[in-house]
């Protein structure tokens, strides 16, 4: 196999990676259990500059539902607060006591909503949604890598068939792997859901009216 073709195989796999990561964090921002990463969106106005919460903060996960967001600065809390509600609207967010000795010590709790019915609803069709959007990307660049080698090794068939062995089996392999990210997106959701209907056995509430799939298309300017 020529150097252009190897370099153009790992040029292939790494856009194939990078829609990996983006399909991991769409869903790590259609927020059902906490995940840190959920919160890389939101910017925090300081004065007159727009800064990155992890400039001004520290990001921690309680437990599966709870994150803990503990600023730099104490006069910066209001403000995290507000970059938090920006990204993230469906969350309750509330200001919490870090040491009972310590009247200014102060930390962001981020609780995630409840999944109800409706919850559940818009969250599975935002998950297989996104599934099928990252799936038709890389359904895209296959055949445009195809379109390449066959005009580039249109003189040489068996070098053309192992290369395209090679984008196929790459290929096969990445949407294997978003096809498990989406699975288990969709394991979370019933599981949260079957927890509501525990913790709400005689209700199935028509509230949550705040949109679940604001952040799907986080991270499009990536793909331009």
């Amino acid at each position: 196999m020529n150097k252009f073709s190897e370099t153009e195989i790992k040029s292939f796999e790494k856009k194939l990676g990078s829609y990996h990561y983006l399909l991991t964090f769409r869903y790590s921002n259609l927020c059902v259990k906490a995940d840190p990463m959920s919160l890389l969106p939101v910017t925090v106005t300081v004065g007159n500059m727009e800064r990155n919460i992890e400039d001004v903060a520290e990001v921690v996960q309680m437990d599966d539902f709870h994150l803990a967001v503990m600023p730099k600065r104490m006069d910066v809390i209001r403000d995290v607060q507000e970059g938090i509600f920006e990204a993230h609207p469906e969350f309750k967010t509330s200001q919490e006591q870090m040491e009972e000795d310590d009247a200014n010590s102060k930390f962001l709790l981020c609780e995630m909503p409840p999944v109800d019915k409706k919850r559940h609803d818009l969250l599975t069709e935002a998950t297989k949604s996104l599934y099928e959007e990252c799936k038709a990307r890389m359904d895209a660049i296959l055949l445009e890598e195809k379109k390449i080698f066959v005009e580039l090794l249109a003189e040489d068939p068996e070098s053309l068939q192992e290369t395209v062995d090679q984008i196929n089996k790459k290929h096969s392999d990445a949407v294997s792997d978003i096809q498990e990210l989406r699975d288990k997106k969709l394991d979370e959701i019933e599981e949260a859901y079957a927890k509501y209907q525990e913790d709400h056995p005689q209700t199935d509430a028509e509230d949550g009216d705040l949109d679940v799939t604001h952040s799907m298309h986080l991270g499009d300017e990536e793909d331009e």
